[in-house]
């Protein structure tokens, strides 16, 4: 083995700085032309992932669950959904609990936003800003093989949820298809540690610090049954240039996509349609079904339709917590109903 194939093997490693990554490329590939920010430049424009190294604060997500079969899940005409929607809300304050607890003690990878990265090709520095949902995956120091946006990683077996009297729910269905994060500090470690000591544990630089507002806590969901926000402090975090990184696996991709392809890589369309969908839409969606069901059931005459249905279940969502999650059209609510009668689809009204 050569000198320079020491120094290549030296330089592999699972994880690099913009600078330590161009050096790399630069010795791989015999030139001088790789820079940091020519480096991100192509980060950017192949929508890699880029990431940053966290510390010190903890994690309010946003979540969107894959709600493929969920709603076949529960047997037909069941009104007990509000059990299965606790469920799923105590399920998703576990999936903020344990990527903070790493991120507070250890520290996390940090998947940022393409805004952050576009931001920083012509800053030095971005914020991370609540508002923007900027953190857009987390990875910790022993997975960082793992798929970013799989929250379930940080759960332990017996905190993924389980048949519930084995009969009526199949938890097994519920998957969290993407997570967006917001720093935050908690009550209970800012009573530990005190406001400015907290804050100088954060390994990143905080911008502004204040109290989340009624209407901004209504976004998250799972720890916000946990977390009051009140007395919620929310982080906006400075991230500059020289601290993003990036994994070997992404160097690699970035290194074929250039050799082979030269161009972007597109999303495809499929890709989008995946992106999940909000418990409070998915708690909406059982509570519409439910009704629909129980309507149906009490039916004997056989009189209502399809159409009369979505009029009744728009008016009975209307005056509940759920009417921000109504499709702008009534008709859009029979794709909400897991189970029509027959002569409920039969067109013409039904005979007195």
């Amino acid at each position: 083995m050569g000198n320079n194939d020491i120094a290549l093997s030296f330089d592999t490693a699972e994880y690099y700085s913009l600078q330590e990554a161009s050096e790399y490329l630069n010795r791989k590939y015999k030139t001088d032309s790789v820079t940091p920010k020519k480096l991100l430049k192509k980060i950017y424009e192949f929508d890699l992932d880029a990431y940053i190294y966290g510390k010190g604060f903890f994690l309010l997500g946003t979540h969107y669950l894959d709600d493929s079969d969920i709603l076949d899940s529960l047997n037909e005409g069941n009104e007990d959904f509000e059990v299965y929607a606790n469920h799923i809300d105590s399920y998703l304050i576990y999936c903020d609990f344990f990527p903070s607890v790493h991120c507070e003690a250890l520290g996390l990878f940090i998947r940022i936003s393409k805004r952050v990265k576009g931001q920083l090709l012509f800053l030095n520095r971005a914020e991370i800003n609540d508002k923007w949902g900027d953190i857009e995956g987390l990875l910790s120091h022993d997975k960082l093989n793992a798929d970013p946006s799989n929250v379930e990683k940080f759960l332990r077996p017996r905190n993924i949820p389980r048949n519930y009297n084995d009969e009526y729910y199949d938890f097994s269905q519920i998957k969290v298809s993407r997570s967006c994060y917001s720093p935050i500090l908690p009550k209970e470690h800012i009573d530990e540690f005190g406001i400015k000591k907290a804050l100088k544990r954060i390994n990143l630089n905080v911008l502004e610090h204040y109290h989340f507002d009624d209407y901004q806590i209504e976004g998250y969901e799972g720890s916000n049954h946990f977390y009051n926000n009140k007395d919620t402090i929310v982080l906006n975090l400075e991230v500059k240039r020289d601290e993003i990184l990036i994994l070997h696996r992404d160097l690699e991709k970035l290194e074929n996509y250039i050799i082979k392809y030269q161009k972007p890589i597109e999303k495809s369309e499929t890709e989008f349609k995946r992106r999940g969908v909000s418990p409070k839409l998915l708690k909406a969606k059982l509570v519409a079904d439910a009704h629909a069901q129980y309507l149906w059931s009490k039916d004997h005459d056989k009189k209502i339709r399809i159409g009369e249905m979505c009029e009744l279940i728009w008016n009975y969502l209307i005056d509940t917590e759920h009417s921000k999650m109504l499709p702008e059209r009534k008709s859009s609510l029979k794709s909400w109903i897991s189970s029509i009668p027959q002569y409920a689809s039969e067109s013409g009204r039904p005979q007195s």
